[in-house]
């Protein structure tokens, strides 16, 4: 998915996949979930997230909620926030985050 906020342009296919959460994967199931977190070569995090009707993903288009899918710019702590509200190994999130986490 590629996306331009403020005049940048995001990609998925161009950035490097960090991290991904997906409890639910089935895309018929109102509740599917899919969240990657992304780091672009200049630094910046992002996130992919697609989600079925029922979750914050979802589009409403007239007065039907539909999946959706959205890419949310993150700060680092933004970022490591997702990782620990997710779970993320924490072999990962030490690798990419060291600079922000107390030992």
């Amino acid at each position: 998915m590629q996306r331009v906020i403020d005049r940048k342009l995001y990609d998925t296919d161009a950035a490097e996949q960090i991290a991904k959460y997906a409890p639910l994967t089935d895309r018929s199931d109102f509740h599917f979930l899919i969240e990657t977190l992304y780091k672009t070569s200049d630094g910046e995090y992002f996130l992919h997230a697609e989600g079925g009707a029922a979750t914050k993903h979802a589009e409403k288009i007239s007065n039907e909620k539909r999946p959706g899918e959205e890419i949310q710019l993150l700060t680092d702590e933004d970022a490591l926030d997702w990782c620990e509200e997710r779970e993320i190994e924490g072999e990962t999130v030490v690798k990419e985050f060291d600079n922000l986490i107390e030992t």
